[in-house]
C-alpha cells in the first residue's frame, strides 16, 4: 500500500491528526494490519511529541495557567479511555520535582487519597501541588465528587504548607480549571 492508500486508510479510521497521534498501539495494528513499520513510526512519533512536551515543563517555573502545562496534560490525559489523576509536586521555585499517576480508574470514575498525595509531597520536600484527572466521556465539567475531592485536597494541604496551585480536568471536549473559575 503507498503513502496515500496509507493516508486514506488513517483518515477513514482516525478522522483527525489528534485522533491519531494518541491512538493506542492496538489501535494503530488494528487500522494498519500490514504496514508495521508505520506503525512503529506512528508510536515513535508519539513518544518524540510527549517527550518535547515533557521537556517543556521541566526547564523552567509552572505556573497554574501555563499554557505549555496544559499541553503537556491534554497530551497525556485527554485521549485515555479510563479515569486517572497526575500529580506534579513542585518546589519552591515552582519547578517540577515529580510527576506521578497516583491512581487509575474506570470510565467515570477514581478513587485517590489526599493522605497519600500530601506524603508524597512531604517525601519529596514539596511546596506546591498541580492535580489533573481525565474525563473520557469529552466533558471537562467538574462532578460533585471533583468539587469535594479539590476541597478536600486543598484543606489537607494548606495544613502542612503546600499550596494547590489547580486541579484541572482534561478531556476531549477542553478543559475545566477550578482556579480560573475561582473555585480554589
Amino acid at each position: 500500500m503507498g503513502a496515500i492508500g496509507i493516508t486514506d486508510r488513517l483518515i477513514a479510521e482516525f478522522a483527525d491528526a489528534s485522533t491519531l497521534l494518541f491512538a493506542s498501539p492496538g489501535r494503530l495494528d488494528r487500522a494498519l494490519p500490514d504496514n508495521r513499520s508505520i506503525v512503529d513510526l506512528l508510536i515513535a512519533a508519539q513518544q518524540l511529541f510527549l517527550h518535547s512536551l515533557e521537556r517543556r515543563i521541566r526547564c523552567r517555573p509552572i505556573l497554574a495557567n501555563d499554557r505549555s502545562v496544559l499541553d503537556y496534560l491534554v497530551a497525556n490525559m485527554a485521549h485515555q479511555p479510563a479515569e486517572h489523576v497526575r500529580v506534579l509536586y513542585l518546589n519552591t521555585k515552582n519547578e517540577l520535582l515529580g510527576d506521578e499517576i497516583v491512581g487509575w480508574g474506570s470510565v467515570n470514575r477514581v478513587d485517590i487519597s489526599p493522605r497519600e498525595i500530601i506524603r508524597r509531597a512531604l517525601d519529596m520536600a514539596a511546596t506546591s501541588l498541580l492535580i489533573a484527572h481525565n474525563h473520557p466521556s469529552g466533558d471537562p465539567m467538574p462532578s460533585a465528587s471533583d468539587v469535594a475531592i479539590t476541597r478536600d485536597l486543598f484543606q489537607a494541604a494548606r495544613l502542612f504548607e503546600i499550596n494547590l496551585l489547580d486541579h484541572i480536568i482534561v478531556a476531549q471536549q477542553g478543559c475545566y480549571s477550578f482556579r480560573a473559575e475561582g473555585r480554589l
